[in-house]
């Protein structure tokens, strides 16, 4: 005959053996939760050239159907993005082709949301063709010591652009790019920095003069110039083809 006593053990042993199971499945999915939010945390951060990470903010991809803002915009870029993206929808060029120059203008020149001199800010509003040489050009130009400047200063005191002004943008006819032919605007646009305690702001760019096509919808900049040489951007070149 069994004992009543060891029946009361066997069962208080099997309750607490199914409250331990349960307290090892919550803590394993806990652990899983909390590894798979690390995970998250650090494919959102990329790696700058002195160690140290910059958030990816992936809320700040605001877009229309002709560009995307991208990712770590400044607000100035963002309220200049939002005027682009209205402007669209009113089907305005003169005022498009205002606000395309003036959000390139704030994404090439600021360097403070930068990685690295691969990563060329503006470049969706540059004529199709000349896509890949003007990249080339502006990492060998005017972002040509990015790296160097990022590791030795740090990125928060480089180059960011503080206001931007411009005056409308004016018809200009007709614009010819070998055997295509476009709808041109030209207007210009000046910008200030924002002060820095390591570089000298004012020894940079802060003015140019572009000139926008019609690109089958798309506003393209395809001619620019500063008030040193007629045909650059710093030493970047955006020149007609025959």
């Amino acid at each position: 005959m069994s004992n009543p006593k060891t029946k009361v053990v066997r069962k208080k042993k099997s309750r607490l053996n199914g409250y331990l199971i349960l307290v090892i499945l919550a803590t394993s999915l806990i652990t899983v939760l909390l590894f798979s939010f690390n995970i998250f945390k650090v494919a959102s951060k990329t790696t700058t050239a002195e160690g140290t990470t910059l958030e990816v903010d992936s809320s700040s991809k605001i877009s229309n159907d002709k560009y995307i803002i991208g990712n770590n915009p400044t607000e100035l870029l963002r309220e200049n993005f939002k005027e682009l993206t209205s402007a669209l929808k009113e089907k305005d060029p003169y005022v498009i082709a205002e606000y395309v120059a003036r959000c390139f203008v704030i994404d090439h020149f600021t360097w403070t949301n930068k990685d690295g001199n691969y990563e060329v800010g503006g470049l969706q509003y540059i004529y199709g063709p000349k896509f890949t040489s003007f990249s080339d050009e502006a990492r060998y130009g005017f972002y040509s010591d990015l790296d160097l400047y990022i590791s030795q200063f740090g990125r928060e005191n480089l180059l960011q652009v503080e206001s931007v002004e411009s005056h409308p943008a004016l018809d200009a006819g007709k614009y010819k790019v070998g055997e295509e032919e476009y709808d041109s605007y030209y207007l210009d646009v000046t910008w200030t920095y924002k002060k820095s305690s390591k570089i000298n702001v004012d020894e940079f760019q802060k003015i140019g003069h572009f000139t926008i096509v019609d690109n089958n919808g798309r506003f393209e900049i395809v001619s620019m110039y500063d008030d040193w040489d007629n045909d650059t951007v710093g030493e970047e070149t955006i020149e007609e083809e025959e």
